[in-house]
């Protein structure tokens, strides 16, 4: 039996994980025909059929529910094996992030990296955490900082974070109506999170604004458009004022966060171990709560 050709895994790991061919050909940057094409090579080559329509897309069959995690591995390990025989040569480090962590003290965590580390340095990618994960499982990103609920490797490490209910200084609650709440449209557990605090309390609410980023939440917000949590960080006090038990807002949720590293990477060293470091700082990760397994 031939080697299997890391192209092909590529392919039906994206298919599998996206659920159609259009999706895979998008992900990937090719044509639905080239993706179609690299999944019947590789069945032909296992001979085994991998993949099945369905009324939901691409599903796997048992030989492809057996496949995937290998296929992922072995695209993990070949991504790692690159890195590591690159490490002689400067490179930027591709680190992932979502919205969230961006905003705030990051950039002062940037600049001191940058002059900690002048020969190296950075692909920033800003996406949702299921994003960041499948960038994370097919190698093109060496760190990424996200929602652990989201990616789907154990994080090297991880912490809590407070939210903090957040409105427009001129909002007023009337506490007889649903209160209008401002989400996230895409998945997002903070929305969860959100829904269940009020539902606890008895306190009706509304879905007044659903979008899709950070900086859109917060122009909604400013608005007077409706109720938020936000990180700390991402309220802008000049603008908001943050909500609490007098407001008739129940205690805010926490969320957690992670840094992922394919294969467990070490933290304590190089530069990525460096920015880690100076955003741990930033974000006033304690030492504890940062290495919590």
């Amino acid at each position: 039996m031939n080697d299997l050709d890391l192209s092909l895994l590529r392919a039906f790991v994206a298919t599998a994980e996206c659920g159609s061919v259009s999706a895979a050909a998008q992900r990937l940057a090719r044509t639905q025909g080239a993706v179609s094409m690299q999944l019947r090579r590789l069945e032909e080559n296992l001979q085994a059929k991998l993949l099945k329509r369905s009324s939901r897309g691409m599903t796997m069959t048992e030989a492809g529910e057996v496949l995937l995690p290998y296929a992922q591995t072995i695209l993990g390990l070949s991504g790692s094996a690159r890195r590591a025989l690159s490490e002689q040569h400067v490179r930027p480090i591709r680190f992932g992030m979502t919205e969230d962590i961006a905003v705030g003290s990051l950039p002062k965590a940037l600049e001191l990296f940058a002059a900690s580390y002048p020969d190296v340095s950075l692909d920033l990618t800003i996406a949702g955490s299921r994003a960041l994960s499948e960038k994370l499982a097919l190698g093109l990103l060496d760190v990424v900082i996200g929602d652990p609920d989201e990616v789907g490797m154990k994080p090297v490490s991880r912490w809590q974070v407070p939210l903090q209910w957040v409105a427009s200084r001129d909002f007023r609650a009337c506490k007889e109506t649903p209160l209008p709440l401002v989400l996230f449209d895409t998945p997002c557990t903070w929305n969860g999170k959100m829904m269940k605090a009020l539902d606890e309390i008895g306190r009706p609410w509304r879905r007044a604004v659903t979008t899709t980023s950070l900086s859109s939440i917060q122009s909604a917000v400013e608005a007077g458009l409706g109720v938020a949590v936000l990180l700390d960080a991402g309220t802008q006090r000049d603008r908001m004022k943050v909500l609490g038990i007098a407001d008739g807002m129940p205690p805010a949720p926490t969320v957690e966060f992670g840094i992922f590293i394919p294969d467990a990477g070490d933290l304590s060293r190089g530069a990525i171990g460096g920015l880690w470091r100076f955003i741990a700082d930033e974000l006033q990760i304690c030492e504890g709560a940062s290495t919590k397994k």
